[in-house]
């Protein structure tokens, strides 16, 4: 008995065999049927029957499986000339090529180019031309970014076939490969960013001649409301940093974050010399695959900074070895800072500690139960970016908040830059001095040093 898998696409279930020889699933195929119990009659059907195809040529399963296979070692193994003899001769024998024929020396690369090779080499940071060509026209793109990109291609790898080529890829493909990812319960987000690991690179290879259609092109987005991520509410942010925690670098950039809004990588990039007086310049952010890189949008802004939070900030960097030369979120060598995931870990911590009665904080279970409630919530670092934009708005009006977080399209960046050092700064300065300086007294949270 041959395995397969058994999906939905809309509302019509799909079969793919899997190919023991090349270890993959073979293309899907459309049962026609809407529910399971009938498509796995179908399925039966055909492995005892027979599959008749769109050519209405009945066939075997077993035999489709080998003409799969038969087309994957031709796709990817490099013909001698005697085998590609051989080959016609084979043709010539069953009817399909005359006898005069013969093969291409090489076919044309839009012919031999498969899907996934060329995803993974469009997405390896240090290989891709893709990424050679957004550098010479001196445009950015990120390590991490390809990074994350390149794992999404697991997506493409389970549905498309291995000799799946990249002319073979049509419009309605991508339409039924987004409704399988549909169908596991992937939020719309999620399904738009693993079809971008093809639609950008589709785009690409199409400007340049590689690929004679787009079959993106016209290809709709999912839309859908994400999960609201919830915010800490006043109680909850007296009670966090009134706990004790483990790790002061941890307190004090999420206290940071929480003040002014900044994205992790823009918290652990910090050095003395961004702070200035009562303000706080964000020039960089940092990630362990790219380093020191400028804040996302390519953009560096100000923001204000309270006089309590700089005082944590320069009592920070006294406790580094490296003293005003490196980081004031220091790691373990002088040029790198702390890990950013220093800054979650800690924030998860403290909830769960605060969240629990003292008698059941060793309790495991107990920790975890928490701790899946704070994912359920959304809270997490980030959350104190929503938390900031969130309360200023009550104070401000949309476009300066937007201005203060960076949080913002480079049309908007464009039109409002001219005001990045202005009114903008003294109205922030004045919602910030409203909003945090009663909810981070003294009196209020303990102090670690």
């Amino acid at each position: 008995m041959h395995r397969f898998s058994l999906y939905m696409r809309g509302k019509v279930f799909y079969v793919k065999f899997w190919n023991e020889e090349i270890q993959n699933y073979d293309h899907g195929v459309s049962t026609g049927k809407r529910s399971r119990n009938e498509a796995l009659v179908k399925v039966n059907e055909w492995l005892r029957y027979g599959y008749t195809g769109r050519d209405q040529e009945k066939t075997t399963i077993q035999d489709r499986l080998q003409f799969q296979t038969i087309l994957y070692y031709l796709s990817t193994m490099e013909l001698t000339d005697k085998q590609k003899d051989r080959l016609v001769d084979v043709l010539v024998d069953q009817g399909i090529v005359t006898e005069n024929a013969t093969l291409p020396e090489e076919s044309t690369e839009e012919e031999s180019i498969l899907l996934i090779p060329f995803l993974e080499e469009f997405w390896d940071y240090d290989n891709s031309p893709y990424v050679r060509e957004k550098h010479a026209y001196g445009q950015s793109i990120g390590k991490r970014h390809c990074y994350e990109q390149s794992k999404r291609i697991s997506h493409w790898r389970s549905y498309f076939a291995p000799d799946t080529r990249l002319k073979d890829v049509t419009k309605e493909d991508l339409k039924f490969f987004q409704l399988e990812l549909k169908d596991k319960e992937l939020a719309p987000k999620t399904i738009n960013n693993i079809v971008t690991v093809g639609t950008v690179p589709f785009g690409w290879a199409a400007d340049r001649g590689d690929l004679e259609v787009n079959p993106a092109i016209g290809l709709r987005k999912f839309s859908g409301t994400s999960k609201k991520r919830d915010i800490l509410n006043p109680e909850e942010i007296q009670q966090l940093f009134s706990s004790k925690w483990d790790d002061e670098r941890s307190r004090v950039g999420n206290l940071l974050a929480m003040t002014t809004g900044l994205r992790a990588g823009e918290v652990v990039a910090l050095r003395k010399e961004d702070i200035q007086g009562d303000k706080l310049m964000v020039r960089h952010s940092w990630s362990f695959s790219d380093g020191l890189k400028a804040p996302k949008n390519g953009e560096e802004r100000v923001v204000p900074l309270l006089p309590q939070i700089k005082t944590e900030l320069l009592n920070l960097l006294k406790t580094s070895r490296y003293g005003n030369e490196g980081f004031i979120f220091y790691g373990t060598e002088k040029d790198k800072p702390m890990n950013i995931d220093v800054l979650n870990k800690g924030l998860s911590k403290v909830y769960v500690t605060m969240k629990l009665p003292v008698d059941k904080r060793e309790d495991a279970a107990e920790q975890e139960k928490v701790r899946d409630a704070m994912i359920d919530r959304g809270i997490c670092f980030h959350s104190w970016r929503h938390f900031y934009a969130t309360h200023l708005a009550d104070k401000i009006e949309l476009r300066t908040v937007q201005l203060a977080t960076g949080h913002k399209t480079p049309a908007m960046a464009a039109h409002y830059a001219d005001h990045a050092q202005g009114s903008h700064l003294d109205q922030v300065s004045k919602a910030v001095n409203d909003v945090f300086v009663e909810m981070i007294k003294p009196d209020k949270m303990i102090i670690n040093h």
